[in-house]
């Protein structure tokens, strides 16, 4: 079984490293999942599937939480360019048998746009658009190295006039590679506490529109029509690992979705102290840099974390904070 489990990490990895080269796509529904959430995986340039153990892990890899020892507490504010807005909120409580339960919400936005006709002029009226996410996640550790989670997820995305909503699922696997190996190679292993995130997201999530109500209230033939958008499925391979006495965290992820070329993200973290990190990444082509600090308050932990994201296509730089309490 455990030879089993090698072979099936290096194939993955050999297996996704052509479609480094496939071609990339415009918008699709559903694009604000690509946007890393949270200031530490977005320091770590969004290469997180094969960390995930805070407050983000919903929107990675569902798995990682598996591990979870204390009930938590996590959100995440990001103010965007373009009058875009991004942020979550997740609780988490570890229960018996190594598995943990727990509820998400995630929220993408857009600030008011004015309307106009199509010469151009101003119709006296706002655009906006609003999404949200409410999740309720599981993860359970089946074997010292291996775990899964899954998000079962409500989708709501409202414009004026118009409002769609869906169901779907993610899935995630979390592969403890140095658990493979019994204590005294382990000790010997030049790499600690390696880790594999493998994940299927956004499944069956597709929105269905119908405009009829925009079209009686705004137009004059009131002839509205439907349409389905489907938000692509995206397979995801992570990797990552510890050095130095454990102090620096490494870690690169591979991601392709239906409608995009494939993706790579790269991130460290450096433990200065143990309560102090610094990050570093690069994804989406821009470079982010974060740092990390945990509070001990009592017996619980309070860990305040900002990421500064490079400007990308002149959208100006972005700054990211989290908040994760562990209680």
């Amino acid at each position: 079984m455990r030879k089993l489990f090698i072979c099936l990490i290096c194939l993955v990895a050999v297996s996704a490293a052509p479609v480094l080269g496939a071609d990339g796509s415009g918008g699709y529904a559903g694009s604000f999942f690509q946007v890393p959430a949270g200031a530490r995986p977005t320091a770590m340039g969004g290469a997180y599937l094969a960390v995930s153990n805070d407050g983000a892990a919903p929107l990675f890899n569902p798995a990682g939480l598996a591990t979870l020892k204390r009930p938590l507490f996590g959100t995440s504010y990001r103010v965007m360019q373009l009058d875009r807005t991004l942020g979550y909120a997740t609780v988490a409580f570890p229960v018996r048998g190594e598995s943990t339960i727990g509820a998400h919400w995630l929220y993408a936005g857009t600030g008011s746009v004015e309307a106009r006709d199509s010469d151009g002029d101003l119709l006296g009226r706002d655009i906006n658009m609003n999404n949200h996410q409410f999740s309720i996640l599981f993860a359970k550790r089946f074997e010292d190295f291996f775990s899964v989670g899954v998000n079962l997820s409500y989708l709501y995305s409202v414009m004026p006039e118009m409002s769609a909503n869906t169901v779907g699922f993610d899935f995630g696997v979390m592969l403890y590679v140095e658990k493979l190996f019994d204590r005294e190679r382990r000790d010997k292993l030049p790499i600690r506490d390696l880790q594999v995130g493998l994940t299927v997201k956004h499944i069956s999530k597709e929105y269905r529109w119908n405009s009829e109500k925009y079209e009686h209230r705004y137009t004059t033939d009131g002839v509205g029509a439907e349409q389905i958008d489907d938000v692509p499925e995206e397979f995801g391979i992570g990797v990552s690992g510890r050095l130095f006495e454990r102090k620096l965290l490494l870690a690169a992820d591979l991601l392709k979705d239906q409608e995009r070329s494939a993706e790579f993200h790269a991130g460290a973290e450096y433990y200065l102290r143990p309560e102090f990190a610094l990050r570093a990444g690069y994804g989406d082509s821009r470079l982010t840099a974060g740092t990390g600090y945990i509070f001990k308050i009592g017996k619980q932990q309070l860990g305040i974390d900002y990421a500064f994201s490079t400007d990308k296509a002149d959208e100006g730089s972005e700054h990211i904070f989290s908040f994760d309490l562990a209680f």
